[in-house]
């Protein structure tokens, strides 16, 4: 099937997943349907993914839309990020460390490969890492998108139960920007998005997105938001973004990594949680913003998740990708260690003798 033929189905099947979701008044059906509808379709065998082009322009235009929400009240409180970030460092350190030490005894997990599993993030080095140390490289795949969609649904459920109104997408503007000014706005986040790639920043067409829309609005240029059916509509994309990726997953390999997918996702965000209590009192951000940006979600996920809750969006991001600056470092001198270590061992050297 051609790439474009694919992603239309793609997009049809997370569109009836939006509609039947939004019909049983389901919180964030947008992102939640389409997630849920295109998973399914592709753990039954279905082709089931998006065309680069058009992924990408789903993130421009998400990021144009919540960078529209920016306000001038986002880096008055600015001073007080450093507190949180330094929780947060120590929260990134910690987490793989304590999934090393944990879970190993509750599931049969070797201990680099509960360590790798437990990262908040960096799909991409881990599979790496794991495939540097013989272990499997299906799992971290099946394990990260388990985590992404347990958040993706429980966020905005656990948000509801907690008594906030979640629409069934991102918050109305009301008025929209001019249309000259969006396609100026497009063409800067264009040029930008390639910058933002080569010093290998995550998401850099979404981030170019929140950063131009942020900087035209706050600069006192532009004003009002993207019509509503431009930012809904990537909304569902992206919905179906993360349920595409259960595709070529069978249901023996999700049935077999429920169970620790489940123990990942309470070990990872029960920490979260924990170091955001503090993070929250001592930088005085609203917890809110502090949780969203302590998540171990996916970075595009939880920005929106973040603007669709009323989320402080420029912390959200901002404590994702420090996050994942961190993590990066972490994940490096692991690996690094381990292999001195396996070094070692093959030349005999692992251990001084010791004297009876």
């Amino acid at each position: 099937m051609g790439e474009w033929r694919q992603s239309f189905l793609t997009i049809a099947v997370g569109g009836v997943g939006a509609l039947i979701a939004s019909l049983i008044h389901m919180p964030m059906a947008l992102l939640a349907g389409p997630a849920i509808a295109v998973s399914l379709a592709g753990l039954w065998g279905a082709p089931m993914d998006i065309a680069p082009r058009l992924r990408d322009a789903a993130f421009l235009v998400m990021g144009l839309s919540i960078g529209s929400m920016v306000s001038p009240e986002s880096f008055a409180a600015m001073m007080r990020w450093p507190v949180a970030f330094g929780l947060l460092a120590a929260l990134t350190i910690v987490t793989p460390f304590a999934g090393r030490s944990l879970v190993p005894r509750i599931l049969p997990f070797e201990r680099h490969e509960s360590f790798l599993a437990a990262a908040p993030g960096h799909l991409g080095l881990v599979i790496a890492l794991a495939d540097s140390l013989s272990l499997s490289l299906t799992r971290p795949m099946v394990l990260a998108s388990i985590r992404l969609m347990s958040l993706t649904l429980l966020v905005p459920l656990g948000a509801t139960l907690a008594g906030m109104e979640i629409g069934f997408g991102l918050p109305g503007s009301a008025a929209v920007t001019p249309l000259g000014w969006i396609a100026i706005q497009i063409a800067i986040a264009l040029a930008i998005a390639p910058l933002l790639r080569r010093i290998k920043l995550p998401a850099p067409t979404l981030i170019a997105g929140i950063t131009v829309a942020a900087t035209t609005h706050l600069g006192g240029w532009t004003a009002g938001g993207l019509p509503g059916w431009g930012a809904q509509g990537a909304l569902i994309l992206m919905g179906s973004l993360i349920g595409g990726r259960f595709t070529g997953m069978s249901w023996r390999e999700l049935q077999g990594s429920l169970l620790a997918g489940g123990v990942i996702v309470l070990l990872t965000c029960g920490l979260a949680a924990i170091a955001a209590l503090p993070a929250a009192y001592l930088s005085g951000l609203p917890l809110l913003d502090v949780l969203l940006g302590f998540s171990p979600g996916g970075l595009e996920t939880m920005i929106i998740l973040g603007a669709a809750l009323g989320a402080d969006p420029t912390f959200v991001a901002a404590a994702h990708l420090f996050r994942l600056m961190v993590l990066a470092v972490v994940l490096m001198l692991y690996a690094t260690r381990v292999a001195n270590s396996a070094a070692l061992k093959s030349n005999g050297q692992d251990a001084a003798p010791r004297a009876d």
